[in-house]
Parts: structure tokens; C-alpha cells; sequence
């Protein structure tokens, strides 16, 4: 918030008549009013007029004057809330003049937005229009809204002869805003000024060519002004000496800039810039300065003896040392700066005692001198030391304290300290608090930061899944700006949350705002949810992120753009151009903190095109140069895969060794890492060393582990394709596939699997083929009441059943068999039909 003094904001009122009728000169405390009024003595103005309101037979209008001019001289002498409380006089109701000193008044009590509504009230008649407009435009300045406070000069300074003060402004405004070729153009040539707007020309000149890169010519002006100021033996322009110190060190003269403000500093300690020579000085201060470092000893020698030493509290005022009297601090302006800012010089250093020491600068500012206005800056700074430090309670305690000093801290630093606060609670997930934070910071700001407040309270709601509560606050915000980027924030939260309603709630945004700033980043968000619907919208995203202008994509992640193209390119199965986008921004952006993310994809890829050497290249050197990513156990296993999927045997024992990598660490593929391992020696008849690897990790398994039914199964086969017909081992794999069928749910979808493989094993006994069948039948009967079957399972079993009805002959129960199968509907039902006709014909069963 720009720094608007109540001066700063009637400097263009003169001391003149007020509205009604002429002033009643014939009561003497009345003129001694005015006379102090002209001498800026604005309490004894205020006692003078409060008397002349106790002149008896006074008539009503000349009390109305009077009121004003009382309310005036409250306003002047920084006592707005009193001001305000005489203007709401009902005399005063109906006066002309009333809203301009209500508006005046409310700016003087820091209530700027209000102040600016009240001067938005006055006709354009009043004859204080002048003065209204740019202490409005003023007002606006302060609260952060430049365009709203540029427009109102502009209606200024279109009228005939406008005021100086409105051209500087804006000139200066428009220097603020970044705009400084136009605030060149629109500044007044000094030559036609007077003396003190003319140094006020050639200070703004010389800022803006210092922000344009051209601090030679910006120091020229001012070492000129200040020489004309040394010839006149008038003191050192206050800002024109912070000003060449800045582009001092912008010429890479930090010495001349540090000994030009120390002067600067000894010579003017009332200076109402002392503030910032001071910070300009620390500025000048290398990033690890040496103990015996000049500055930090000048600012030692300005530091008075201390007062008292131990312990502090952080709190309001001195804590539990506010019972112990201490002797008044002398009055020496310079003290509480050094203090300060020498703290801020000793945290640079690198002792190990410096952290400790700075600490106990800030706290003896804050008890020798606690109505200070560095008091809550230094709690702020303690406050963001100890956070980042993690000292979470004693950070609370700093940034506490700011808002426990009420009006004694400005509204600005309250806001900073809940900012601070918010965001240490919500890197601790704890987001309901942080929100609150954020909302409270928001109504200690104004505009654009009061927006970005409010958009950080209801992130804070989103992150913390509070969805409800982030509505209300969206449809609570009065501020279209705010209500805008809410939609946008819960569009993209939907989004990242892979919601359903993602999707269209980013598709309607993208309609409806179609010049918002953040346009680019809804298409990119839009298209990676078509990606990610059920099923996939290529053709959406692909829209998407064609419409993302070319002058855009650069502020985009480039990492989810890449990853965008890459799903495009896997949506329609373009898997090769899904891995060659990878490998070009690999080859582009080696270093990138996304590499490794980037390379697993391309392996991926890679494999999904069947191209298993080239995946496996990608894939294990990932797992080789970034062991600590989190994508390595997964390279690694797909890695495992690809080698698995390779036709020589020397890529099958590589798959192998690969997998054992996995199964003897720590890695969460670990238990899949085993099951594919076996699952590679079951195809590769290496039965013994499947059963060796299966056989302990499933008996010490619960009943209850996800992946029991699949080693079991795995386990099963092995044991099955290692009995070759002989019964004890034959034995030991029913044994197997019963106790897995009694562990199953009755609704599980293996349950016809398992049926199946029993049936394989009981039909290798020599006299147990009729339980083989009933096991066939039985998966075929009750497949019409299962929705889950799995079609291939019972298939295979009615096709099993069928085979043991036409060994035995049954022809006419094998033609009916088939006929069920059939009826089934399942994927293979023609072939059912078939066989049926088939067996009808070769054995001429005719049916009624």
C-alpha cells in the first residue's frame, strides 16, 4: 500500500472560505481560530473554534460555519474519528460542505476505501471539486488502485489550468506502475515550475531514468540538485540523497552509496526518510560481512549502552518484563534504526552465535523502545527467523503479538503476519485455520493483494477438500475479478482431483472468459482432463491445446505441456510419437527436475510400442543415474518387463536378475516384482525354481493379503504343470486350489477360474473325471446369475465338460450341453452353436 500522510493528503487545501454564509468575523475566538488555522496550529485552532461555539444568541448558520471549521482543524491535526463525530452534528445535515470534510475525515482515520466512496458523492459542482479529485486520486493511489486513480487525473487535468500537484502525481503514479517512457512524457519541465515543484520534477526524472537502466544520468540530476541546495546552505533533499544512493549501487559503487548515506544519516536524523537511508545502507552491506565490517561498526557506535540484559518474551509490549521499570530510552531517533538493522546485518553472517545475537537486537528494540514503529517489523522479522528455523511456537508467539498492538502496527504488517502464519499452517496441512488466516489478512489489504488474500483463503479451502466452504466464499466475494478466479481455481482443483465434472467446469470457463489472463493455463488443464476422462476425448484435447497461442506456451509448465502431447499421443495409440515428444525435450532440457519424470514416460511408452530394447536402454538407466527418484523402482520393473518380453534367453535371465534386484529391496514393486518373476519361470518350465520363490512368501501369508489368491494361483500352476500325471504331486496342487476356493468370497470373480484349474487337475486322476465334470457344470449353471463372470473361465469350463460328454460318447447330452453354452451369449456362443448342429448331424439325433 503506497504511504499516503494525512499532510500529503490536504497539502492542497488552503485555509479558505467555507460554504454559507461570510464567516462571523465579529466573534474573536472565531478569528483567533482562523489565525491559528493559517499557522498550522491545529489543536489551538480547534480550542478557539470549540469557544466560539459557546458565543450566546449564535445563529444557526454561523454555528454551521463554525462546526466546519472546527471539524477542519480535527481533520489537520491527524483526529479523524473526532472530526467525524462533529460532522454528524444535525446541523451539518443538509451543508454542502459536509461530504467533503466526512471524506477528508475518513481518510484522515486510514478508512481510505471509504474515503474514496464519499468523494465518489460530491456533485461536480462543489467548489472544493478540485481539491476532492486528487486528494481522491490520492486515496486511490494508496489503496493500490493506479488505474482508478490515473483516470481521476486525467478528469483533473482536462479541465483549464489544472493543478501542478495533479500532473507530478500522476507522472509519478504512472512511474510506480512500471510505465516510464509515458511518466517522462507527461512530466512538467521544471524550468516552468516553482522552486519546490520543480524539485519534485527532477526527483521523479531522475527515479525514472534509474528504473530505465540509466543511474549515470539519474545521479547527474541529483548531484546537481543537491549541490544547488549546498549553495543556497539549505540541508540535503531527504530524498534525492536516499535516490543517489540507489543508483550508486546500481553503478556498482556500494562504497560512495554507504559513506553518502552514513553522512546522510548523521547529518539528518529526523529525516522522514531515515527508514529508508537505513535500509538502503544494509543493502550496501556485503551478502557475509566480516565482523569488523565498517557499516556494522557504525551501526554499533549508534547504538546507546544497553539498558538491561536477560531472558525476553516475545508478546505485546515487554511480556512479563513490562512489571521491571526501565529508565526511559533517551530520545535518539537513530538508536532504534541501528538496532534494527544491525540485526538484519548480523543474521548475513556466518558465526555460529550470530542468529542468537540478532535475536537479542530485535528484543531489546522492542522493550527500550516498544511504541517504536520498528516494534512490529521486528516482530515480523523474529517471527519469519523462527519459522524458518522451525520453531513453529515461538513464530506463533512473534506474529501474535503484531496483532495484539492493534492500531500500533499498521495494517500492512498485521496482514503481513497473518500472511506469514497462514502459510506455515498450511505447508502443516492444516488448511481450515489457514484459510481463516488468509481471510483475516484479506480485510487488513486492499485490491489487488485484498483479492490475492482471499484467493489464498479459499485455495486454502480446496486443498483442504472443503468444497462446500469454498462455494460460499465464491458466491460471498462482491468482486467480479475474485469471482472469476475462484471459478478458474475450482475448475482446476475439480481437475486435479480427476473429477468427473473437471472436464465441462473447465470447458464452460474457457467459454465464458475468453480474454482471461489465465486462458492458456485452463486449455492446458482442459486438455489433460479429456485425457484423463473414462473414456478418453482426444479429440477435445487436441483442441484444447491447439488453441494455446504460440506467445503463451512459454509461460505454461513446460513438463505438462510435454505430458499433454505425450497422452494425445497415447489416446490414439501413436505410442512412437508419444516417446519421441519425450526424448526432444530430454535432449532440450537434460537438467530439467521433471528428467526423470519424463524418461519412466518414454520408457513406457517405448514398451507399449513393443519396442522392448530401446525401453529397457531408457528404463535402466534411469534406475542407473537417478537412484533416489521416485520413479526408479518403477523403471526398474518395467525394465524387468521388457526384458522378460525379449525372444533370447539371455534377455529372460536379465529379466530375472532384474526382478531379484526388486524382491531384495525395499522397493514397494517388491511383491509384484515376485509375482512376475515366477510368473516368467512358470513360461519358462523352470517349475522348481517358480514353486522355490512362491512356495515360503504364500504359506506365511493372511488370509486377508490382496495378493494371496494371485501367488496362490501362480503357485498352483506351477505345482500342476510340475505333477505330470503323477497323483501326490497332483495332490498337492488340488490341495491348493481347494483351500484357495474356500478362502474366496462366494461372489469373486476368480471363483470360476479356480473351478476351472481344479477341473484341469482332477481330470489327470485316472477315476476322479466325474468330479471334474460336476466342478465344469457347475461354472456354466451358475453363470446366467453372476453379473462378474469371467467369460474366458467359463468357457474353458464348458468346453471342458463337453470334451469329457463326447469322450463318453453322450452324443445326445453333449448336443444340449452345447446348445447351453451357447445360449450363454458369451464370446465364443457360435462356436457352441456349431459343435451343437455338428454332433446332431454325425449322429442323427433328431429332436421333436
Amino acid at each position: 500500500m503506497a504511504r499516503v500522510g494525512r499532510a500529503l493528503l490536504l497539502m492542497v487545501l488552503g485555509i479558505g472560505p467555507v460554504w454559507g454564509n461570510p464567516d462571523p468575523e465579529e466573534i474573536p475566538t472565531y478569528r483567533l481560530g482562523l489565525d491559528a488555522l493559517e499557522g498550522r496550529l491545529w489543536e489551538v485552532a480547534a480550542n478557539r473554534f470549540e469557544a466560539a461555539l459557546k458565543t450566546e444568541g449564535l445563529p444557526p448558520e454561523d454555528r454551521a460555519i463554525i462546526l466546519l471549521r472546527l471539524a477542519e482543524a480535527k481533520v489537520r491535526g491527524d483526529r479523524g474519528e473526532a472530526a467525524l463525530e462533529i460532522l454528524a452534528d444535525p446541523a451539518l445535515s443538509e451543508h454542502p460542505a459536509r461530504g467533503f470534510w466526512e471524506a477528508q475525515a475518513l481518510a484522515a482515520t486510514g478508512r481510505f476505501r471509504e474515503a474514496v466512496e464519499a468523494f465518489d458523492k460530491l456533485p461536480d459542482t462543489s467548489p472544493h471539486r478540485r481539491e476532492a479529485r486528487l486528494t481522491r486520486a490520492r486515496l486511490q493511489r494508496a489503496i493500490g488502485d493506479s488505474s482508478a486513480a490515473l483516470a481521476t487525473l486525467d478528469l483533473l487535468i482536462s479541465e483549464p489550468d489544472p493543478p501542478v500537484a495533479a500532473r507530478l502525481l500522476r507522472s509519478e503514479i504512472l512511474l510506480e506502475v512500471g510505465r516510464f517512457e509515458e511518466a517522462l512524457q507527461v512530466l512538467p519541465d521544471p524550468k516552468d515550475l516553482p522552486p519546490p515543484e520543480a524539485e519534485a520534477a527532477r526527483i521523479i526524472r531522475a527515479r525514472c531514468l534509474l528504473e530505465m537502466g540509466e543511474p549515470e544520468a539519474a545521479a547527474a540530476i541529483l548531484n546537481r540538485l543537491l549541490d544547488r541546495r549546498r549553495d543556497a546552505k539549505l540541508p540535503a533533499h531527504p530524498e534525492a540523497s536516499v535516490i543517489l544512493a540507489r543508483a550508486r549501487i546500481a553503478m556498482n559503487r556500494p562504497q560512495a552509496a554507504a559513506d553518502g548515506l552514513l553522512a546522510f544519516i548523521q547529518q539528518n536524523p529526523e529525516s522522514p526518510v531515515l527508514g529508508d537511508a537505513f535500509d538502503l545502507l544494509l543493502g550496501c552491506l556485503p551478502a557475509e560481512p566480516a565482523p569488523n565490517d565498517p557499516i556494522l561498526t557504525r551501526l554499533r557506535e549508534w547504538i546507546p549502552a544497553a539498558r538491561i540484559e536477560g531472558p525476553t518474551i516475545p508478546g505485546n509490549r515487554l511480556g512479563a518484563l513490562g512489571a521491571w521499570p526501565l529508565p526511559a530510552p533517551a530520545d535518539d531517533p537513530l538508536a532504534p534504526q541501528a538496532l534494527f538493522h544491525l540485526a538484519l546485518g548480523l543474521k548475513r553472517q556466518t558465526s555460529p552465535d550470530a542468529p542468537a545475537r540478532a535475536r537479542q537486537l530485535l528484543d531489546r528494540l522492542r522493550m527500550e523502545y516498544p511504541t517504536h514503529p520498528l516494534v512490529p517489523h521486528a516482530l515480523l522479522v523474529r517471527g519469519r527467523w523462527e519459522l524458518e528455523a522451525g520453531h513453529r511456537d515461538q513464530a506463533s508467539a512473534c506474529l501474535g503479538a503484531i496483532q495484539q498492538l492493534g492500531a500500533d502496527s499498521p495494517r500492512e504488517l498485521r496482514a503481513q503476519a497473518l500472511t506469514l502464519e497462514a502459510g506455515a499452517l498450511f505447508r502443516d496441512e492444516r488448511y481450515e485455520e489457514a484459510a481463516e488466516l488468509f481471510d483475516g489478512a484479506a480485510e487488513l489489504l486492499e485490491a489487488d493483494r485484498r483479492r490475492a488474500a482471499r484467493l489464498n483463503a479459499a485455495t486454502s479451502l480446496l486443498a483442504g477438500g472443503d468444497v462446500p466452504a469454498f462455494d460460499q466464499l465464491r458466491e460471498a466475494a462482491a468482486d467480479p475479478k475474485l469471482q472469476t478466479q475462484l471459478e478458474l481455481e475450482r475448475s482446476l482443483h475439480l481437475a486435479s482431483e480427476r473429477a468427473p465434472e473437471a472436464l465441462p467446469s473447465l470447458l464452460a470457463f474457457i467459454r465464458n472468459h475468453p480474454e482471461h489472463p489465465r486462458l492458456a493455463n485452463a486449455r492446458l488443464s482442459a486438455a489433460l482432463a479429456a485425457l484423463a476422462a473414462r473414456p478418453p476425448q482426444p479429440e477435445v484435447a487436441a483442441r484444447m491445446l491447439d488453441g494455446i497461442p504460440d506467445d503463451e506456451r512459454s509461460s505454461l509448465p513446460a513438463v505438462s505441456l510435454v505430458l499433454a502431447n505425450m497422452r494425445l499421443h497415447e489416446a490414439r495409440g501413436e505410442w512412437r510419437e508419444a516417446a519421441d515428444t519425450a526424448a526432444a525435450f530430454l535432449q532440450a532440457f537434460p537438467d530439467d527436475p521433471a528428467a526423470a519424470t519424463l524418461r519412466f514416460e518414454q520408457g513406457r511408452a517405448l514398451f507399449r510400442n513393443r519396442d522392448f530394447n530401446d525401453a529397457r536402454l531408457v528404463l535402466e538407466a534411469l534406475a542407473k543415474d537417478s537412484p533416489e527418484s521416485p520413479q526408479a523402482p518403477a523403471a526398474l520393473l518395467l525394465s524387468a518387463r521388457a526384458a522378460a518380453e525379449g525372444a533370447t534367453p539371455q534377455s529372460q535371465s536379465e529379466a530375472i536378475a532384474l526382478f531379484d534386484r526388486l524382491i531384495e529391496s525395499d522397493s514397494p514393486f517388491q511383491a509384484v516384482a515376485r509375482l512376475e518373476k515366477a510368473d516368467l519361470l512358470n513360461r519358462l518350465a523352470r517349475l522348481d525354481e517358480s514353486v522355490e520363490c512362491l512356495r515360503p512368501w504364500f504359506e506365511g501369508m493372511e488370509k486377508d493379503d490382496p495378493l494371496r489368491l494371485s501367488a496362490g494361483m501362480l503357485l498352483g500352476d506351477a505345482l500342476f504343470a510340475r505333477a505330470e500325471g503323477d497323483p501326490e504331486r497332483l495332490e498337492e496342487a488340488l490341495a491348493l486350489y481347494e483351500q484357495l476356493l474356500a478362502d474366496l468370497p462366494a461372489d469373486s470373480p476368480a471363483r470360476f477360474r479356480l473351478l476351472y484349474l481344479k477341473g484341469l487337475a482332477l481330470e489327470q486322476f485316472d477315476d476322479r473325471e466325474e468330479e471334474a465334470l460336476v466342478a465344469y457344470m457347475d461354472v456354466v449353471q451358475a453363470a446366467p446369475e453372476t453379473p462378474r463372470g469371467d467369460w474366458n473361465a467359463i468357457e474353458d469350463c464348458g468346453f471342458a465338460a463337453l470334451g469329457i460328454l463326447e469322450r463318453r460318447e453322450d452324443w445326445e447330452g453333449a448336443m444340449k450341453f452345447a446348445r447351453r453354452i451357447a445360449q450363454l451369449g458369451g464370446p465364443r456362443s457360435e462356436e457352441a452353436d456349431e459343435r451343437a448342429k455338428t454332433i446332431g448331424m454325425e449322429h442323427m439325433i433328431w429332436e421333436e
